[in-house]
């Protein structure tokens, strides 16, 4: 599929603004299962996962080969996924229920470095699991993006997002900004660089609620004591 726009879903300036707080959410591993529904893929396609570093190119082999695939043959193989999430991407644990609670006291916004292009695939699937935040697919850096948003949430800002170079980012744009590491998927674990500085990490739907709420009533007591 062609790629149309760097960027695809509301604008900014039309997200509705309920809550001061905001939580801002990946959504690949960390809404959706991807790295599983890619590993079946990968075999259908005569390919194997071998987790043996942080990176998918040159941990994907022929089956038949042993030889790697290139980024090329990666890019179609996801290509094809998000083609087809609908029938193969099913939601992370527990997340429906946690963002159905967590919604009574902060806006939820879906941002997704998903190729633009698919927003429709992806926001049915969202909306068919019950799922009907808003949500942005860009191309952009989330770091720009979730400086952003803090110019429109006075706060507090929760960022989750299963990649730690994405969570450098926001931190490097927007260094007030709450940080979340969330996988679904444990088969990178071994393999996961450094967090940045003050991250929190949670390994399941019900560990990040508790974080989140967390931060949540940390900043609503700082706001009472400094009336």
């Amino acid at each position: 599929m062609t790629r149309t726009s760097v960027t695809a879903g509301p604008s900014i300036e039309s997200l509705a603004k309920n809550h001061d707080a905001l939580l801002v959410l990946d959504v690949d591993e960390v809404v959706l299962e991807f790295i599983e529904p890619f590993g079946q893929l990968l075999e259908e396609h005569g390919a194997r996962l071998h987790p043996e570093s942080f990176k998918l190119t040159g941990n994907v082999r022929s089956i038949s080969t042993g030889a790697a695939l290139s980024g090329s043959q990666l890019d179609r193989v996801t290509e094809i996924l998000y083609e087809t999430q609908a029938a193969r991407q099913t939601l992370v644990a527990g997340v429906e229920a946690s963002l159905d609670r967590l919604s009574s006291r902060a806006d939820i916004l879906f941002l997704t470095a998903m190729t633009p292009s698919y927003y429709p695939h992806r926001r049915a699937l969202l909306d068919s699991k019950g799922l009907h935040y808003p949500m942005i697919a860009t191309e952009r850096s989330k770091g720009a993006i979730v400086a952003e948003l803090s110019e429109r949430w006075p706060g507090p800002l929760v960022f989750a997002d299963d990649l730690p170079l994405n969570l450098a980012g926001v931190r490097k744009s927007a260094p007030a900004v709450h940080l979340l590491h969330l996988m679904a998927n444990t088969v990178f674990r071994p393999h996961l660089p450094p967090l940045p500085a003050g991250a929190h990490a949670a390994a399941e739907w019900g560990e990040a609620e508790r974080i989140i709420e967390g931060i949540l009533a940390s900043a609503a007591l700082d706001s009472a004591l400094s009336v």
